[in-house]
């Protein structure tokens, strides 16, 4: 099964989480969404994909594709790498955007 960058990071900060809960002595609660979001650059051309969750029955089941997406795909590479260079992993105007298009990275006890 493909991984994608997102859910990747889905599944690491619900680790990261739940290894944190562990050593304070708490459950471990949270869990990865298994969403899909995913640019993939061909060079001058590119596909959008977002899948909810990856694996079928979908929610949401999305794509398109074009020179847009190859521009996407430049522009969010830069973002990217800013926000990790700066020891930011999901700022907040990031987390709202993605809520506000359905698309929510981790579920704990509090939100699932």
């Amino acid at each position: 099964m493909p991984k994608t960058g997102y859910m990747i990071e889905s599944m690491c900060s619900a680790a990261a989480h739940n290894i944190r809960d562990l050593i304070a002595g708490k459950e471990a609660t949270h869990e990865g969404t298994w969403n899909a979001v995913c640019l993939a650059d061909f060079g001058d051309n590119g596909i959008i994909f977002i899948a909810q969750p990856q694996i079928p029955p979908r929610n949401i089941n999305w794509s398109a594709q074009g020179y847009w997406v190859h521009l996407a795909k430049v522009a969010y590479e830069k973002y990217f790498m800013r926000k990790v260079r700066g020891g930011h992993c999901e700022p907040v105007y990031e987390r709202v955007i993605m809520k506000a298009l359905g698309i929510v990275r981790l579920r704990s006890g509090t939100n699932a």
